[in-house]
């Protein structure tokens, strides 16, 4: 293979296709990055055999033909190149790379041992604006667990399709994040995916300024889904499993409405938990004639308290939370004010946006702490 073009795409494509090497991967082949150069473009990819990666870019084009590289090395190189035009001839052995005055041999692997992409045979689709699609991300995979021990169904976040709605549901046992919005070309057909987070998180991060995204499952299994925008393409092996009866979490009813200002509860909330400490981070905030108190205590730091005007609805109420958890979602409440809905001090509070576009509903659930 040969091709030319400018080092500023390809270390563009490459640098995002090696983020999904994994590290410690034991098959050699799995550390390189495949190019494939054809009819006026080259296509990188990467891969850890359950989330793939492709980005194409435009290229004069020689000699058709594949090479891989390794990932981090080839990466880093590419990195440091002057913004100039770069040629790059390759063989099973060897990738040679000229830029300006200096000359590079890289060692490579043959292109045949590299993983195929899975079959193409698809099933449900749909298409998701980009933004929206980034903003659902945003809004839910953070509240997805990071502990393995915990299970791969809870380390994904599930994608409920249903006719014309998109939901983002991600949830970790103590708090659940969920995100509701509009698709198109659904019709009257329903999928639920349950996907790896970082899967999101890598489409969300590599899409950029794209329009709109097609989403399809794969495979006549239909167990891989893939996220496809102008030159970027994602293709994730699904978790198996079933996702957790989610609805039974939320509350049907709630008694007591705060409306407060994100920022200021924000702000109090980082300086009491400073205080508390301790690994749970408990703060406790009592709901009293329209004032909000957060308090925190430890024996070692000493007590915090914080009071913050707000608009209250129905009776007082003491309960306690993991301030980093609370924290955690405020921060993802794109509103000048959030609404915190209770039905008592050991049943689990509804937090969500007091103002929205009326193009996605969000809505979080956290569980109290025991006080």
């Amino acid at each position: 293979m040969k091709f030319t073009c400018n080092t500023k795409d390809i270390a563009g494509a490459v640098g995002a296709t090696s983020k999904v090497v994994n590290a410690h991967t034991t098959v050699p082949i799995l550390s390189n990055v495949l190019l494939r150069s054809e009819n006026g473009r080259v296509v990188a990819r990467a891969t850890d055999l359950e989330l793939t990666l492709e980005l194409s870019f435009q290229a004069d084009v020689s000699e058709p033909g594949a090479v891989t590289v390794p990932a981090k090395l080839f990466s880093s190189y590419l990195g440091n190149l002057p913004s100039a035009q770069l040629e790059l001839s390759g063989s099973p052995t060897r990738a040679s790379v000229k830029c300006e005055r200096s000359n590079y041999d890289f060692h490579a692997l043959p292109a045949e041992e590299y993983p195929p992409l899975p079959a193409t045979a698809r099933g449900s689709q749909f298409t998701m604006a980009a933004k929206r699609f980034r903003d659902a991300v945003e809004a839910t995979i953070f509240a997805a667990s990071a502990e393995e021990a915990r299970g791969a169904v809870l380390m994904g976040t599930l994608l409920d399709v249903s006719g014309s709605s998109v939901t983002m549901v991600a949830t970790d046992g103590y708090r659940l994040a969920r995100h509701r919005t509009g698709a198109e070309g659904n019709g009257s057909q329903e999928a639920r995916y349950i996907v790896p987070s970082r899967a999101l998180a890598e489409a969300a991060r590599n899409f950029g300024s794209e329009a709109a995204i097609e989403i399809g499952a794969l495979g006549s299994a239909g167990n891989q889904l893939q996220l496809q925008a102008g030159d970027v393409s994602v293709t994730v092996r699904l978790v198996d499993g079933q996702y957790p009866n989610y609805q039974q979490v939320i509350p049907a009813t709630f008694d007591r409405l705060v409306k407060v200002n994100t920022a200021g509860l924000i702000a109090g909330l980082r300086r009491a938990e400073l205080v508390a400490g301790d690994r749970a981070s408990m703060v406790k905030l009592a709901v009293t004639n329209q004032t909000l108190v957060v308090t925190a205590s430890s024996d070692i730091s000493g007590n915090a308290y914080e009071e913050i005007e707000v608009e209250q609805q129905g009776e007082d109420l003491t309960i306690a939370f993991n301030a980093r958890y609370l924290i955690d979602i405020l921060n993802h409440v794109k509103s000048p004010r959030t609404i915190m809905e209770f039905l008592g001090p050991l049943s689990p509070a509804a937090i969500r946006p007091a103002d929205t576009d009326g193009q996605a509903e969000q809505l979080y659930v956290l569980m109290p702490l025991r006080q």
